[in-house]
């Protein structure tokens, strides 16, 4: 396969500035015949002429002139690529890939990312919003640096990020809402809202199943209108509840006051653990 270096392209970019192959020789103390050698593999690589002479001066064909801004961001980032190296004044990281379970409560999750983008105003965050075994596909694909999910795949080092507590909850007219306690297999006889499995290659029964009849939804929002409508009850995290504001939508009563709590961990790729930016994040993700 055909490949064209960093060197031509700077060979490239010095014709044109300097006007000739001569001239670009001198400007990047090589010989004429290296130049002229190294444009006509440039050529022949891409398959069309790049420059015409016109007098003594080496004038770019309109093909040359389309590929001579592309050559210039080229060489300007390889050359800044490679001063950042070799000073290690900044991180060479441009990039911020998040794997986040929707369980994760969003007030956290914000603080910490807004710290990080006043930390690295250049950086680009690519947030993921994963259910269930979708965070360790992701992981496990290589696509995100850090993940957060109650199962980390095998092979990652993991700490406890959060728990999330749960409750059952429904609006004040289903038939669960009568001011007795219930069982859990009492709620197993009613219409249970559940989220859905985001993974692509497997699907993980959370626990948080138990119902016969089932509706599945993408989010916590579908689930909380999926109450609010009177469509079934659902186990909702407290950090939303405590978003909402309708008097409709009741705690159950249940036996020994039963809630569900969540571990949440925390997993970064082994080569990146001691990145800059990996390491901010979850710093401001777990303070307190």
């Amino acid at each position: 396969m055909h490949r064209i270096s960093l060197e031509q392209w700077r060979m490239f970019i010095a014709v044109v500035d300097n006007g000739g192959f001569a001239q670009a020789g001198d400007a990047l103390y090589k010989t004429q015949s290296t130049i002229s050698h190294s444009i006509k593999k440039l050529e022949q690589t891409v398959g069309k002429p790049l420059f015409e002479v016109v007098g003594r001066k080496a004038v770019l064909t309109p093909y040359g002139e389309s590929l001579l801004a592309a050559a210039r961001t080229l060489v300007s980032h390889a050359d800044a690529l490679e001063h950042d190296a070799i000073s290690q004044h900044t991180e060479i990281r441009t990039t911020f890939n998040l794997a986040v379970d929707i369980l994760f409560p969003q007030p956290q999750l914000w603080r910490a990312l807004a710290r990080l983008a006043g930390d690295f105003p250049e950086l680009n965050v690519q947030l993921h919003e994963t259910a269930l075994s979708r965070c360790g596909e992701l992981l496990d694909d290589g696509t995100v640096d850090v993940g957060i999910a109650s199962s980390i795949p095998k092979g990652y080092v993991s700490h406890l990020a959060t728990t999330v507590d749960l409750c059952a909850v429904a609006h004040e007219e289903h038939p669960l809402v009568d001011g007795k306690t219930h069982s859990l297999t009492e709620l197993e006889q009613h219409r249970q809202l559940v989220i859905r499995d985001a993974g692509l290659r497997s699907n993980v029964n959370s626990g948080w199943l138990g119902s016969v009849s089932r509706m599945t939804v993408s989010h916590f929002q579908q689930t909380w209108q999926g109450v609010v409508h009177k469509v079934g009850f659902a186990w909702l995290p407290l950090w939303f509840l405590e978003q909402k504001d309708n008097s409709e939508v009741v705690e159950l009563k249940l036996d020994n006051g039963h809630m569900r709590t969540v571990a949440l961990q925390l997993a970064v790729r082994p080569e990146l653990a001691s990145s800059k930016v990996v390491k901010a994040f979850v710093a401001y993700l777990t303070e307190e």
